[in-house]
């Protein structure tokens, strides 16, 4: 718990950019969550060769950058890290591209808010498990943080659906939770809408 607290803080940090993306063009937005997504792959892969040699001076720099920034990834991804970031700026982009804006929001909103509150409360309080690491109690907490997220965005029902679609994708097995949340909400939403 120690470290996931400030992963979650991490995660949660997300919802900045969608808020700044109601006051910026779509486009732009779509860029923006393209160029980080790329950022995180690219550091990535890079943390994964480590062939490249670089001066004395740059090293030391991205030694501290690194020990820094590694301080929020899960130990299961040291041996490649960032992934959960790079699906989550890339899914949010996707949603950005296929949705009507109210509805990529609410589902990205959906990814950074739910996402974080359900391992946050799943960790600390989850008795019942569900799937593998997943539980009862933090899945719920996704359901019921997600609905209230979304109606910053759509109305209640559209909320609603898209809150159980998150819930749902959530337990997913083998698929990164960052990419399935906003991509199946957000498809749910957009289904619901239309009838």
């Amino acid at each position: 718990m120690r470290t996931e607290l400030p992963r979650q803080f991490i995660h949660l940090s997300g919802l900045l950019f969608i808020i700044l993306a109601q006051f910026i063009p779509k486009e732009i937005t779509i860029t923006y969550f393209l160029l980080i997504a790329l950022f995180f792959l690219s550091y990535s892969l890079y943390i994964r060769r480590e062939e490249r040699k670089l001066t004395h001076f740059i090293k030391r720099l991205e030694n501290k950058f690194r020990d820094f920034a590694m301080r929020f990834e899960r130990e299961e991804y040291f041996r490649a890290p960032f992934q959960g970031a790079f699906w989550f700026y890339f899914s949010c982009a996707l949603a950005l591209l296929l949705f009507p804006f109210n509805i990529a929001s609410a589902a990205c909103c959906m990814l950074a808010v739910g996402d974080s509150l359900s391992t946050l409360i799943g960790v600390k309080f989850g008795r019942h498990k569900i799937v593998k690491k997943k539980t009862l109690e933090g899945s719920l907490a996704l359901l019921t943080s997600s609905f209230v997220a979304g109606m910053f965005f759509v109305n209640p029902v559209l909320s609603f659906a898209g809150a159980l679609a998150a819930a749902f994708a959530e337990l997913l097995p083998k698929i990164n939770d960052n990419l399935t949340i906003p991509l199946i909400s957000g498809s749910v939403m957009l289904l619901f809408s239309l009838l």
